[in-house]
């Protein structure tokens, strides 16, 4: 879609990569995903008619390997889309759990992992930007979802909740 939206602009392929290159961010942590993620936005781009130089640049610009909980992210943006992890904090090395909870103060009692990926994506977004994540509704339930809860109350506008439970 992207490339479409660009394509109808009629801009030039020598213009891809300053046209395109903030237009896209995404972190994964696990290498192999990173890796075959990374592959095939490549191959993508240049079966859209882009050089390989320009692919790979773009796959640059947009893609890290990085854990997106602690990696800097520079700028705001309008759209934030993700389906983060669900990790019990048990499973979490000490040190790492103890920095994240120095970062996100939504990351609290027993919290599962997604609880600061949602804090951090919403700090991310522009004032009218817009968050869709596929996620657990337990923080809209339990204790340890008091902080998001308040966090979201207080500073965001909840527009659209879709309740799987029990869809096949």
């Amino acid at each position: 879609r992207l490339l479409t939206a660009w394509r109808t602009a009629k801009r030039a392929a020598e213009f891809a990569l300053d046209d395109l290159g903030d237009a896209i961010r995404a972190v994964e942590l696990h290498r192999e995903t990173f890796h075959s993620t990374y592959a095939a936005v490549v191959t993508l781009l240049k079966s859209e008619g882009l050089k390989a130089r320009t692919a790979t640049d773009l796959a640059d610009r947009w893609l890290s390997q990085d854990d997106f909980l602690l990696t800097p992210i520079d700028g705001q943006f309008d759209f934030v889309v993700g389906n983060p992890p669900y990790v019990r904090q048990e499973l979490i090395p000490a040190p790492l759990l103890a920095e994240y909870r120095s970062r996100y103060r939504t990351m609290y009692d027993r919290a599962d992992l997604y609880i600061p990926f949602i804090e951090r994506s919403l700090s991310l977004l522009s004032k009218e930007g817009c968050l869709g994540f596929i996620c657990a509704d337990r923080w809209m339930k339990n204790r340890y979802g008091g902080p998001l809860r308040s966090f979201v109350a207080k500073q965001f506008r909840l527009k659209i909740y879709v309740d799987m439970v029990d869809t096949p």
